[in-house]
């Protein structure tokens, strides 16, 4: 039966995978496991490494996540891939970005706020995710300036890159968007 995706069936849940599961709602703060990693039942190997370097990069290091939360949304919406998109706008939204930045981000992959730090990083990792050739000395310069460390920086990139690849996975196993996100982002 395909609930989860349009073209993978749900696979069997073990104990050993729902104790994964448990993991990845605690770390994201999401009353349920989305989409996203459950469709990776049927690949258990693959599920170990997908979760752990979401959950570390996404929800750790010295870039806050409501910045890695918007760089995600913008990311998701450039490459088109509807099923993070609307993840991360659910997370957006619980974490106080307000409808209007996150309406920014999916239409116009960047936005105006009250931190231009912000936006340098969002525009910087948006830039990124459409050629990572693009970077230069003067984007670190830059962020520099704005009050970024080289190490932060990294996380930037690093959140660039990630965003790509998980809309990749997101994408190509064709993943239904989750109820409990849709009911988040309505609410609006």
């Amino acid at each position: 039966m395909r609930t989860i995706s349009q073209i993978v069936d749900d696979g069997a849940v073990t104990p050993e995978i729902d104790e994964s599961f448990n993991l990845i709602k605690k770390a994201l703060k999401s009353p349920f496991t989305p989409n996203f990693f459950r469709v990776w039942v049927t690949s258990p190997e693959s599920l170990k490494g997908i979760w752990p370097v979401m959950n570390h990069i996404l929800t750790c290091g010295r870039v806050g996540r409501r910045l890695k939360e918007m760089i995600f949304v913008a990311i998701s919406s450039l490459k088109g891939c509807h099923y993070c998109e609307a993840a991360h706008h659910a997370f957006c939204l619980h974490i106080g970005v307000t409808p209007e930045q996150i309406d920014s981000l999916i239409k116009n992959y960047t936005v105006e706020t009250s931190e231009p730090k912000e936006k340098a990083a969002i525009d910087f990792a948006v830039r990124l995710a459409k050629d990572s050739h693009s970077s230069s000395e003067e984007d670190f310069q830059m962020l520099r300036e704005l009050g970024f460390d080289d190490e932060e920086i990294m996380e930037i990139i690093a959140m660039s890159g990630m965003s790509v690849f998980y809309n990749h996975l997101a994408n190509a196993t064709k993943i239904n968007i989750d109820e409990g996100f849709t009911k988040i982002i309505s609410r609006k």
